[in-house]
């Protein structure tokens, strides 16, 4: 299996629940949590105080899950895998925004992290994805030549055949 980089369009669990599940101790440990703009180990609350300071009442999102694996049976010290994580959660933020990040690394085989983007920027902005996913993928793969790993697959829809496209 390669890595991928893939946005969630659900939010299937409450805020609180799903930073339970990132800081799983069946999956990660207090190495393998980090936080942007949020202290990992408080960050349902303090998510939650800006969701209530700006928008209480109508808030219909939450949070916006990313998921980054990296390729099956990827064999580094944590470290760099955190390092690696947190410069792609750093690319999937492009303005004042809390994300809390899980390394799920105990099961080396199925390493992946999960980032937990706040719906409610520091300023009150609800989140927008202001670019492609192709745009994300090139800048991690930015990141994952620069360690050492292999990129993640992407395909430029000119450079698609005909069949995936549709018939034109």
């Amino acid at each position: 299996m390669m890595s991928i980089l893939k946005f969630e369009d659900r939010t299937p669990r409450r805020l609180e629940a799903m930073c339970q599940y990132l800081c799983d101790p069946n999956k990660t440990d207090i190495a393998g949590v980090f936080g942007i703009g949020v202290n990992p180990y408080n960050a349902s609350s303090e998510m939650r105080l800006v969701q209530n300071i700006y928008h209480q009442e109508n808030l219909t999102h939450e949070y916006i899950q990313v998921i980054f694996c990296f390729d099956m049976g990827v064999s580094a010290p944590l470290g760099l895998l955190r390092e690696v994580c947190l410069k792609i959660g750093q690319v999937l933020i492009t303005d004042k925004r809390q994300v809390l990040g899980a390394i799920h690394y105990l099961d080396k085989d199925k390493i992946h992290c999960h980032y937990l983007i706040n719906y409610v920027g520091l300023d009150g902005s609800l989140y927008r994805q202001k670019y492609s996913v192709l745009y994300y993928k090139k800048q991690v793969n930015k990141i994952l030549v620069e360690y050492g790993f292999r990129e993640i697959p992407y395909y430029e829809y000119s450079k698609v055949p005909w069949f995936i496209k549709g018939y034109e």
